[in-house]
């Protein structure tokens, strides 16, 4: 018997793949921005699928700022790069989107210094209860790899639990978008033991650090720590980048 969140998933599940088609229709296509999208019915018999599923998925995209609806008119498709929300990169990177070396860079510098806010925060405000949590998850993160496993998923619930240190309800909303953007990379990023090792121990010296209450090396160590993690990324994606543009 299938149980509401068999459903919910199902659902979904299909309003994404409705998503990835409609952007794909998008790309194959070369829009541009002001130019205007086929109708709903259209883009189902393109689809394949029904007309609800594309006016779900057509307001999901225009609650996104990815196109927009104008009455009386139609669709249109907005300047994506300019207009559209960071939950529209997000959910992109969700459905396995591959993104461009210039959007790594950019994303990363923006979360360094959201992180560096992060951590000066949490040394100001940071409560015995939060010591604790970040200790349990260094705790757990040392036995994730002890046992050889990959660090990403404990590793993102260490930088979650640093920014709810802050007790800053939007950064916390804010930087879990990004963590959500750098989930998929992350697995790979920690597939490699000496990243993982390497951010464990900074994650520990960040922790002794928050807990002394030493802002200026706390921030000096994160903003190490994620110049760590962009310059291996410029270097993977760039040379994937190079290769595409090769053949």
């Amino acid at each position: 018997m299938r149980t509401e969140s068999d459903t919910a998933e199902v659902r979904e599940t299909g309003s994404s793949a409705v998503i990835a088609g409609i952007i794909d229709y998008l790309k194959e296509r070369r829009l541009q921005p002001g130019d205007r999208l086929p109708s709903e019915r259209d883009l189902a018999e393109r689809l394949g699928t029904g007309r609800n599923a594309v006016r779900e998925a057509l307001a999901t995209l225009v609650t996104l700022r990815m196109i927009e609806s104008r009455p009386n008119s139609g669709i249109y498709l907005r300047h994506v790069e300019r207009e559209s929300s960071f939950e529209a990169m997000v959910m992109l990177a969700d459905m396995g989107a591959t993104p461009t070396p210039t959007e790594v860079a950019e994303t990363m510098e923006v979360r360094a210094n959201l992180e560096a806010l992060a951590v000066r925060l949490a040394c100001e405000r940071r409560a015995d209860e939060d010591l604790a949590r970040l200790e349990v998850i260094l705790q757990r993160t040392d036995d994730v790899l002890a046992a050889n496993g990959n660090i990403a998923k404990v590793d993102t619930e260490f930088h979650i639990a640093l920014v709810d240190a802050t007790h800053n309800s939007v950064l916390v909303r804010v930087l879990n978008a990004f963590y959500r953007f750098t989930a998929r990379r992350r697995e790979v990023l920690f597939s490699d033991r000496g990243h993982g090792m390497a951010s464990a121990r900074d994650h520990r010296m960040l922790v002794k650090h928050i807990r002394n209450r030493d802002a200026e090396k706390a921030e000096a160590l994160i903003l190490r720590h994620m110049k760590r993690a962009r310059n291996y990324w410029s270097s993977v994606l760039g040379e994937k980048d190079k290769a595409l543009k090769s053949r």
